[in-house]
């Protein structure tokens, strides 16, 4: 099996490990919420420490990937990697292309045929010891190297750190999360934006992440075959240098822990909805605080939908526009928005019959969030609702399908998070309905003339949706 180390560009649904945390609660390092950061010295002792392992160090005839031995153990040999076992590929979601070490010394810079992603050996402190990316107009790219056999990680992520130089000449109008592999069907994204933003444009930045910012149920590293996968879209360009795991250096990020991110209020502060989403918030709090609501509809793209210019707009006139509602759903949000909307007013002034909550699918397709983490982010939205809608009756909906079969890893993990819901709904003594066999062929196909992305429903599903909700809005609004 060979080695593979992935540093992936990407815009679309893109999720993380370090938000834009709510200043009132979880930023505060000295609330309720705990921060990971291992600035403390490595209690470790130089010849106890594991082995460095260099995941790059320059485009060379030095090895690509490779153990360094530490002080005390110089009689260990590296497990070196020639130049020759090593390429680099650059990919996005049409097109992938392999290019050698030489390609990347002897031209100055290599790209995809549709001019999306670009790659060039670049130099920090001495020639071609680092690669700089650049990338426009493209909602998926991947950069990565093959060669060598998978890593064990796992010496690492007690006090261990990853870390790497960077250099973000544009990062503004981009994304950018830090993705570690975590075993079989598992991954830890670390969000990235937030620091990038407020380095962007000071040259070279060393940036060293604790390991347990990519711990999670679950998670085993100890044969990892994607041990640093950089995501990023939009339009921007960094530099990457000197790419290592090591357990004697100091951490110097902080994030929070995998299994908080689903409850901790945060903005969406994407490159793509920040000229939107806090506006959009702060006319439906106009709305909200004219009271005279009866129907409340809470969720993300799939709830946006049926709102402005959405491929349901037309259906839910048809429908429900009798109804005196409230549209809040907003294109991207995880739960964590919508726990930040609730805290900040999103439901002052208004006390609806019946509220229809679907929430959930960007947790899965932002950063493939655990079942049980969606699950806990969506306990605390219901909690939420009670507490400020006492008077209003309930409707939880099961995540809907996504991916053409069922098959699908992105469908599968909102199915696993569905029997969790079910369950909450039990628990909770609230109303769930799971409509997401009327989506599907027998087969449970999902059908692009319904959701031409195999994400979002056009009018046709918008249609399948307006007639499973009729019931419960004639029985509980009407």
């Amino acid at each position: 099996m060979k080695f593979s180390v992935l540093l992936t560009l990407s815009s679309l649904l893109t999720l993380s490990a370090c938000q834009n945390i709510d200043t009132s609660s979880a930023n505060d390092s000295s609330g309720t919420r705990s921060r990971i950061s291992n600035g403390e010295t490595n209690m470790l002792g130089v010849a106890d420490a594991p082995l460095p392992i260099i995941i790059f160090s320059g485009v060379h005839s030095a090895p690509a990937f490779s153990t360094v031995p530490s002080t005390k153990s110089s009689a260990k040999s590296p497990d070196n990697y020639n130049q020759d076992t090593w390429q680099v590929n650059i990919k996005s979601a049409e097109q992938s292309q392999l290019f050698s070490p030489k390609q990347l010394i002897e031209q100055a810079s290599l790209q995809l045929s549709d001019g999306t992603v670009h790659i060039a050996a670049a130099e920090k402190a001495a020639k071609h010891d680092a690669l700089t990316l650049s990338y426009q107009d493209t909602w998926f790219s991947s950069v990565y190297f093959t060669g060598g056999k998978p890593l064990n990680l796992m010496p690492f992520i007690k006090q261990g750190v990853l870390s790497f130089d960077i250099k973000l000449e544009s990062i503004k109008h981009s994304a950018l999360d830090l993705v570690v592999s975590c075993g079989e069907g598992c991954s830890s994204k670390l969000r990235l934006r937030e620091w990038a933003l407020a380095h962007e444009a000071q040259g070279w930045q060393h940036l060293a992440i604790p390991m347990q910012c990519f711990v999670q149920a679950g998670a085993d590293f100890s044969e990892i075959s994607q041990p640093f996968n950089l995501e990023a879209g939009g339009k921007g360009q960094f530099s990457l240098a000197n790419i290592r795991y090591s357990a004697v250096e100091q951490g110097n990020f902080s994030c929070l822990p995998l299994s908080e991110l689903s409850t901790t209020p945060a903005t969406l502060n994407e490159y793509w909805s920040k000229d939107w989403w806090l506006p959009r918030h702060q006319e439906k709090v106009s709305i909200a605080q004219q009271g005279n609501i009866d129907l409340l509809m809470i969720g993300d793209s799939i709830t946006h939908g049926w709102d402005n210019k959405g491929a349901g707009l037309a259906t839910w006139q048809q429908h429900f526009g009798d109804i005196k509602s409230l549209n809040i759903g907003f294109g991207g949000d995880r739960t964590e928005n919508v726990l930040w909307r609730l805290a900040h007013q999103g439901v002052e002034g208004i006390s609806p019959k019946l509220a229809v909550i679907m929430i959930g699918t960007n947790n899965t397709g932002h950063r493939m969030e655990q079942p049980q983490y969606i699950a806990k982010g969506v306990h605390e939205i219901v909690t939420e609702l009670k507490l400020r809608l006492p008077n209003t009756k309930l409707l939880l909906l099961a995540i809907f399908p996504r991916g053409g079969l069922p098959t699908d890893e992105l469908r599968i993990n909102n199915t696993n998070t569905n029997r969790l819901l079910a369950n909450l709904a039990r628990q909770q003594q609230i109303l769930y309905a799971d409509i997401n066999q009327d989506f599907l062929t027998e087969q449970g196909e999902l059908l692009t003339e319904i959701m031409p992305d195999l994400l979002h429903p056009n009018n046709t599903g918008y249609e399948i949706w307006a007639q499973a909700l009729t019931p419960y809005i004639n029985h509980y609004v009407r």
